[in-house]
């Protein structure tokens, strides 16, 4: 099977470079706009491209900081652990792609702002590893690796220190993406092929998994891909992005969409021009943090959507490829 959209961000960045060799315009970075709640601040950790090389910063009150040193690597894949005051984020070889799961090791800042390694390459026999994220508790953590000897991608949870993985997922010959916790860290969030599909389509959906028993639920029902759910803070809503539109420039056109876990209601709630992905819930829910192609400047930037006005800005107004933003 091949891999989904675990190589978007490198197919988005072969697009700019080839789209930089047009003639385009220069990117002016746009104001930023009002938030609809004056007591909201933009807060979240990104990469940020600086001197050739990706590294983790984060923004907060205005001030923007460089929160990891250059060391020959790229660091991609923050994610901020309220509960602990740590961010996680893997490492790989600064002359390959930016998401290289082949060499990523996982590690973590930790509260005195130093890096540990928690999971060096090729640990655990897996082959590949990608996509973590935090238990709400800050006691565990979710991840994507393809075994060795299965090659396929699945869900695996280890300790805070990256130790005692245990698979949760239950079929084979089918790969899991985007792993996220349930507020209460029993149910896993996560896009597969839903069961009795055929493995070699294009049908992904948001599933919903018991860490416990490894049942799944199919959550999402479209014709193309949905991919990395983020779950609200009142955990009645899951936001997600959505193949539109496959025919879309070279990568399709992906939306967001927020899922009501109750009704199962689904509604777009973002929709342009440009290539939307990887969104994340504000706290208050009124502010949707997401990586955004902005294909009239060819721009690649980590940007900040208000659910209030519709309208979006930049986490960090400079020339420099921001991705990834995590609230926190």
């Amino acid at each position: 099977m091949s891999i989904t959209t675990m190589n978007i961000l490198g197919k988005l960045l072969v697009l700019i470079v080839l789209l930089n060799s047009c003639e385009k315009e220069s990117y002016e970075p746009t104001e930023t706009l009002p938030l609809g709640d004056a007591s909201e601040t933009v807060s979240c950790v990104y990469i940020q491209k600086v001197s050739g090389q990706f590294e983790i910063c984060k923004t907060e009150n205005d001030s923007h900081t460089t929160l990891t040193d250059a060391n020959g690597l790229d660091k991609w894949w923050p994610k901020h652990s309220t509960s602990r005051g740590e961010i996680l984020f893997y490492q790989s070889e600064s002359s390959r792609e930016i998401n290289d799961f082949e060499s990523a090791s996982l590690c973590k800042l930790n509260a005195n702002n130093e890096t540990i390694t928690l999971i060096p390459e090729g640990s655990f026999g897996w082959d590949k590893q990608g996509l973590c994220n935090w238990a709400h508790s800050g006691n565990e953590i979710v991840m994507a690796a393809v075994d060795s000897t299965l090659g396929t991608w699945q869900v695996y949870i280890t300790d805070a220190n990256g130790g005692n993985p245990k698979r949760i997922t239950t079929r084979d010959d089918v790969d899991y993406f985007d792993p996220i916790f349930s507020l209460n860290d029993k149910k896993i969030y996560c896009s597969s092929i839903p069961e009795n599909e055929e493995l070699l389509n294009s049908n992904i959906e948001i599933m919903r998994i018991d860490v416990n028993s490894g049942e799944e639920e199919r959550l999402t029902y479209n014709n193309y891909r949905d991919h990395h759910p983020d779950i609200s803070p009142d955990e009645n809503f899951l936001i997600y992005e959505s193949l539109i539109d496959p025919d879309y420039l070279s990568i399709g056109k992906w939306a967001i969409k927020e899922l009501n876990l109750a009704t199962s209601a689904e509604r777009i709630v973002i929709e342009d021009d440009n290539i939307n992905l990887f969104p994340k819930y504000s706290a208050t829910q009124n502010l949707i943090y997401l990586t955004e192609l902005e294909i009239e400047t060819f721009q690649m930037r980590a940007t900040v959507y208000n659910t209030s006005t519709k309208e979006k800005f930049p986490v960090n107004e400079t020339e420099d490829i921001t991705m990834n933003p995590d609230p926190f």
